[in-house]
């Protein structure tokens, strides 16, 4: 396995490392020997064996622990800069997907990144120029999202990275492209200083979390109340389709209910007439879980302010036999 043994020699028993990582057994064998974890860093820079060292790397990161073990040996650098490879490039995010799955490693990864000065921005760029390739970009970033600064950067009015992934929400080139960054926007709308920034009509972010949420226009609805919605979500011909994959759907919901927190938020939401979109996916979707996040909004939307009484939901402590309470009612409801 050394860069100077014989090609022959090298490929063999690499595959046979390859074979190894097969098994939850093999993981943990291959974990618990530190060299051979920085053999295989090391080979994948080295193009006989590369493409079977990456294929390994990519079944050791699932494992959260050998994933530590491998960080240790700051290998984010090497990845990060193999991505530029065309054969091992989809590799190399596929890792960095793996590797932030944690969010302990997912700190690990972003320490890495600022000490070589890989910026969020480069990551971002990769993902808008990528093409076809690199979809697993998508929930690497969705995975760093979970850092505060990370989502800082993100959402920087100067650079508008933010901005630029938007129209990933309706992306149809990749579902794991597309749910990453759906998972993103979800993630920053956790933040709720910058729920004003992110309501603004010049961001639009409204119009493309509903959007893949919206089908074709119900021709009951009545004039008036298709023209309070965003522009974007008026009069939908009949060949608009609803987000297919439940996760997402369940996502853009619970972003959207995060953006609820606030007065001004739900205000905005029902001069927009957010609840027909929410009140026609209710009715139409199949997924319990999809229509549980529905109702949650929907069931805030239709309060008026003096009953809420309050401006802000997340400065409510919620007692924790009320939080079991309300667990146990969603039991309930999805089972």
């Amino acid at each position: 396995m050394s860069p100077t043994a014989r090609v022959d020699v090298k490929m063999l028993a690499m595959q046979q490392i390859l074979g190894l990582t097969g098994t939850p057994e093999g993981i943990s064998t291959i974990s618990s020997c530190p060299s051979l974890l920085s053999t295989l860093v090391n080979l994948l820079s080295d193009p006989p064996v590369s493409i079977d060292a990456s294929l390994a790397m990519i079944n050791l990161s699932t494992d959260p622990t050998t994933t530590s073990h491998l960080l240790s040996l700051t290998p984010v650098p090497t990845l990060v800069k193999t991505i530029s490879n065309k054969d091992l490039g989809d590799k190399m995010a596929s890792i960095l997907s793996n590797m932030t799955r944690e969010t302990s490693n997912s700190n690990s990864v972003y320490q890495q990144m600022i000490t070589a000065n890989i910026t969020i921005s480069s990551i971002v760029d990769l993902l808008c120029t990528a093409g076809t390739s690199l979809h697993y970009l998508g929930p690497f970033l969705s995975n760093l999202s979970q850092i505060s600064e990370v989502r800082r950067d993100l959402m920087d009015k100067e650079t508008n990275l933010f901005g630029r992934l938007l129209p990933f929400t309706q992306y149809q080139g990749s579902v794991v492209r597309r749910g990453g960054i759906v998972a993103v926007i979800r993630n920053c709308c956790l933040s709720t200083s910058d729920h004003e920034w992110l309501l603004d009509d010049d961001l639009n972010l409204l119009s493309h979390m509903l959007l893949p949420l919206a089908g074709p226009t119900p021709e009951d609805w009545a004039d008036d109340e298709v023209e309070k919605l965003p522009m974007d979500l008026q009069y939908l011909d009949e060949d608009k389709k609803v987000e297919s994959d439940d996760d997402i759907r369940k996502m853009l919901l619970e972003g959207l209910n995060q953006l609820c927190a606030t007065r001004n938020g739900r205000e905005m939401f029902r001069s927009r007439n957010v609840y027909l979109i929410l009140r026609e996916l209710h009715q139409r979707d199949a997924n319990r879980e999809v229509r549980l996040a529905a109702e949650n909004i929907i069931d805030i939307l239709i309060k008026t302010e003096e009953e809420i009484n309050i401006d802000n939901y997340k400065e409510v402590e919620v007692p924790e036999n009320m939080h079991e309470k309300f667990q146990h009612m969603d039991a309930q409801y999805l089972s």
